[in-house]
């Protein structure tokens, strides 16, 4: 080698670790580019030194928030949240006016959900995990959302393993993010018919673009930041959805527009045999005070855990002396119906359960009173959303119903016998500033309740108002 080449080698030496040193803040692709144009390092070395370096790069993508990542996709963190900013007015019906009970109209603002996640992979794309919190949460150890650890076991996502907390696959809407509705709330049917979030295991895949998902689950029955399981049952879950005609996302509202219908079937299946007392307190008794030879309920149990489907039922059991004493058979199902095209998005869900009372240890005695030994809970929505100016405003309807216990038979003040329900009927308007990520939406209608007791004491039905509006920012 002449001494002409060695010299101008060893300057182009000196000059590339010059510029590393001044530019620290570039990327490791930008210096091994200078080294390979230099001719310092080969191609194949250049290659290799991309893959291994693990200086991460930082970008931020709308709805997930501020990605940090490693070139070779060894580890991923996502740093996010979003807030939800609410007024709602609620007009009652006046026959239940009552200012000692609380039953008066009302005007609030309230921070419904302000939640905090952190999200990524780790050593390889396939192990992934996610962090949520909700900072709005004023109920004493319920501020953990998501806390899980998961593996895609088969790549293309045919199958993956999960544990730890989050939600529950049963319910289509309930699957679908608080931040991805375009109600300012889930359906009246969903927020009581869901298991919400539980700790446990579960089995799931979406393979062949999604052509089908599967979801089978195994969770404590004490639902969402509950205490450890009661025995040694569980709630266990099935889930199968089948998209013939492509992939609908979790997401409400079509922003595309879609330009070819697509349609989505899925069904969920639950049993979970649980202590009554793990979602209810025992009723209490004493002396009636109008005549104090006869003993009568001084107060009912409530409700002591967050599983929205145990709560709705739970009034049937409440007033049990010894809820210990009964275990409680549940099973579920649910049948849903996704559609998107041309703007329109329709949505519809069917839920039905059965209960039954099992392994009552002893009768109580009077005036504790028994649950039924069996009966059924059954309820549904339907909505239907179109974008009229497309992305950015889009009108909704929607109806729901529930019937919490099919048994609940009540005799109107009139003569009439009706079955306990509830309903409401919503239309909803939504601005997009961009997509789910800044909105402002609203929704108002009529909220009714069959077979309750007015302020005068007497059984009837019942017929409120309610109107919301709520400003959402995804960062």
């Amino acid at each position: 080698m002449s001494p002409r080449r060695l010299e101008w080698q060893l300057t182009s030496a000196c000059l590339a670790v010059f510029v590393c040193a001044l530019a620290s803040s570039a990327s490791a692709r930008d210096l091994t580019e200078i080294l390979t144009e230099k001719g310092l390092i080969t191609p194949e070395e250049g290659a290799e030194a991309k893959a291994t370096t693990t200086k991460p790069t930082v970008a931020y993508k709308e709805g997930l928030g501020f990605v940090f990542a490693t070139p070779d996709k060894r580890f991923s963190l996502a740093v996010g949240g979003y807030l939800q900013v609410r007024y709602t007015l609620t007009d009652i019906d006046g026959r239940y006016v009552n200012p000692s009970r609380g039953t008066t109209d009302s005007q609030s603002f309230d921070v419904p959900r302000a939640r905090l996640w952190w999200q990524g992979t780790a050593f390889t794309p396939r192990l992934y995990y996610k962090i949520e919190i909700d900072v709005a949460t004023t109920a004493s150890g319920d501020t953990l959302r998501d806390a899980y650890l998961g593996y895609a076991v088969v790549e293309n996502d045919w199958l993956s393993i999960r544990g730890g907390q989050y939600k529950t696959n049963y319910s289509r809407q309930e699957m679908t993010s608080d931040a991805r509705q375009e109600f300012v709330e889930r359906a009246l049917a969903t927020l009581n018919f869901r298991f919400d979030r539980a700790k446990g295991i579960q089995l799931s895949g979406t393979p062949m673009n999604s052509l089908i998902e599967y979801y089978a689950g195994v969770f404590n029955t004490t639902g969402r930041n509950g205490p450890a399981n009661p025995s040694n049952d569980f709630l266990y879950l099935g889930r199968f959805v089948v998209n013939p005609l492509g992939p609908i996302p979790y997401s409400e509202g079509d922003f595309g527009p879609t330009p070819s219908p697509l349609v989505a079937l899925g069904a969920s299946y639950g049993y979970e045999r649980t202590p009554a007392s793990s979602f209810t307190s025992a009723a209490t008794a004493g002396p009636n005070p109008d005549d104090p030879t006869q003993t009568i309920l001084t107060s009912t149990g409530t409700g002591i855990n967050r599983v929205p489907y145990q709560l709705m039922i739970q009034p049937a059991y409440s007033r049990l002396q010894n809820p210990n004493d009964l275990t409680v058979g549940i099973q579920n199902f649910e049948t849903d119906l996704a559609a998107r095209w041309i703007g329109f998005d329709l949505s519809f869900e069917y839920f039905l359960g059965w209960n039954n009372t099992q392994f009552l240890r002893s009768v109580p005695p009077a005036p504790f009173v028994l649950p039924p030994s069996n009966f059924n809970s059954r309820g549904y929505y339907g909505q239907l959303g179109y974008f009229v100016i497309p992305k950015k405003v889009q009108l909704a309807a929607r109806y729901s119903e529930i019937t919490p216990n099919e048994k609940a038979e009540v005799r109107l003040f009139n003569g009439t016998t009706v079955t306990q329900r509830q309903s409401e009927m919503l239309g909803a308007v939504d601005y997009y500033f961009s997509e789910h990520n800044l909105k402002l939406q609203t929704d108002f209608g009529p909220l009714d309740s069959y077979g309750v007791r007015d302020a005068a004491g007497n059984t009837s039905n019942r017929h409120d108002f309610r109107w919301r509006v709520q400003a959402q920012l995804v960062f």
